[in-house]
C-alpha cells in the first residue's frame, strides 16, 4: 500500500512519523505525477487558501478533484474535503466553517470523545468546525456535542491534528477503511 502525503505545507513530517509507526509506505506528494501511484492521500493542516493556491499552481487540483482516491484531511485538509464559502474538493457531504474557533492565539487542546466511549487529546490550531453533515456521513469524534471528526465513504475529515499526538488511532481507522471497503 502506498499512501501519499501532500507535502506542500503543514504537518508533513508528523504524519510521516505516524505512518512509519504503522509500517505504511508513505510517498511525499509534490506534483501531479506522484498521485498516480497512490492508494490514499493525507492532506495535512496548514492554511487552506494557501494550500488551494499551491495545489492549483502545481496542477494537482483537478487531478485530486477528479480522482476517487481515499483522502484523510486534517484541519485545512478537512476544509478542502468539505463544503464552505470557498472553493473546495467537496468530496464529503459536510459543511465546514473555517476558523470557527478563532485565530492562532485561540488554539487549544481538548478532550475528544470517540464512539466507543474512549477519549483522545485533540489539538485544535486555528481550527474549523463541521457544522452540518449529510445522512451518509458517519460522525466518529466529538468535542462535547460538536462533531470534530467524520467519515464519508473512504474519506475522513478531522478538524483537529491527531498527528501532533503520539496516538495513531485515527490514522489506523482511515487505513482500515481503505483496506476493508
Amino acid at each position: 500500500m502506498n499512501i501519499g502525503l501532500l507535502a506542500l505545507q503543514g504537518a508533513v513530517s508528523e504524519h510521516k512519523i505516524i505512518m512509519r509507526q504503522l509500517d505504511v509506505n508513505t510517498i511525499e506528494v509534490r506534483e501531479g505525477k506522484d498521485i498516480d501511484q497512490l492508494d490514499g492521500l493525507i492532506m495535512p493542516g496548514g492554511e487552506s487558501t494557501t494550500l488551494r493556491k499551491l495545489l492549483k499552481n502545481s496542477n494537482m487540483w483537478k487531478r485530486i478533484k477528479n480522482s476517487k482516491l481515499p483522502i484523510m484531511g486534517t484541519c485545512a485538509g478537512a476544509i478542502l474535503l468539505g463544503k464552505c464559502e470557498d472553493e473546495t474538493f467537496a468530496k464529503m457531504d459536510i459543511e465546514i466553517d473555517r476558523n470557527y474557533y478563532g485565530r492562532q492565539k485561540d488554539s487549544f487542546e481538548a478532550k475528544i470523545n470517540l464512539e466507543n466511549d474512549e477519549s483522545f487529546n485533540g489539538v485544535f490550531i486555528r481550527a474549523p468546525a463541521i457544522k452540518n453533515i449529510g445522512r451518509k456521513v458517519k460522525p466518529i469524534a466529538w468535542k462535547n456535542d460538536e462533531i470534530v471528526g467524520c467519515i464519508d465513504g473512504k474519506n475522513m475529515a478531522l478538524t483537529f491534528h491527531p498527528e501532533l499526538t503520539k496516538d495513531t488511532r485515527f490514522h489506523e481507522i482511515w487505513i482500515n477503511l481503505i483496506y476493508n471497503k
